[in-house]
């Protein structure tokens, strides 16, 4: 893994003609330290249990990331604070043409909770309140994607189900200390670090395989199975023609249904009787 400022530029690999696409895969992690404040004093997350329940009621929660990763191909660069960050990204415009790039981010919502601090966040595309599966940073060309959206698989079975090169480490960092920017982190930790971008990386290059293209990868697991069915089906008129003719109802039942219907889950009852 190499410091931010080691970077000089990459290979541009474009795609697209109205449209220009990085097909590069950039992949994004951070670390973070969750910890207590007491009567003015830092305390290890650890502990909680064992204040009393008063204290327990007057504990700040607090999280701060203290080292993060972005990745370019099968390269991982690594900075400590924010600043550093918008700088590196900052390095990155500037050695590449205009274009958008998108960065995988496995478990996108959780890095949600600190970017959202540290950038403007804009066209963001989710399940539900902060729980993002696609965003834009503003005065970026950066779109950020959720790999655990589209895989539905953690860090950890990763590796296993896609048969990928590389897996996650273990043990190899204690997430009970606490951290800060300038907390020494020994070659072990930033290996550690490291192999969780690299893990996203084969993912995404597994993925193109099949998709060729980033911007075709779909965003979510069923997206896959959607995608597929489309193919099957496309030139198949035969098929088509029968699922059309058995939707056998009338015109005030179809808009009972449509009435009815509020997408993926249905919690409208009607009344029948």
């Amino acid at each position: 893994m190499k410091y931010w400022k080691d970077y000089f530029g990459h290979k541009s690999n474009m795609v697209g003609k109205r449209y220009k696409y990085d097909n590069n895969i950039y992949t994004f992690d951070i670390e973070t330290t969750s910890y207590l404040i007491l009567d003015n004093k830092q305390i290890p997350s650890i502990e909680y249990l064992n204040l009393t329940k008063e204290e327990q009621e007057r504990c700040v929660f607090m999280s701060n990331m203290y080292i993060w990763m972005l990745g370019i191909n099968e390269t991982v660069y690594y900075g400590r604070t924010w600043d550093e960050l918008r700088e590196f990204l900052d390095r990155i415009e500037f050695f590449t043409e205009e274009c958008i790039k998108y960065i995988y981010v496995h478990n996108l919502s959780f890095e949600f909770q600190f970017l959202r601090n540290a950038f403007k966040i804009k066209k963001t595309f989710a399940r539900k309140s902060r729980k993002p599966i696609m965003f834009e940073l503003e005065g970026y060309n950066f779109k950020f994607r959720c790999s655990l959206s589209m895989s539905n698989c953690s860090l950890e079975k990763l590796s296993e189900v896609y048969k990928l090169p590389v897996k996650k480490l273990t043990g190899n960092l204690d997430y009970y200390k606490i951290r800060n920017s300038k907390t020494k982190i020994y070659e072990d930790e930033l290996l550690y670090c490291e192999y969780d971008c690299l893990v996203v990386y084969e993912y995404i290059k597994k993925e193109l395989e099949t998709y060729k293209v980033l911007k075709n990868i779909p965003l979510t697991s069923t997206g896959h199975v959607r995608n597929e069915l489309k193919e099957r089906i496309e030139k198949n008129y035969k098929y088509k023609w029968k699922v059309k003719r058995s939707i056998n109802t009338n015109g005030h039942i179809f808009n009972l249904l449509q009435d009815a219907f509020q997408g993926g889950y249905t919690h409208r009852k009607l009344d029948l009787y």
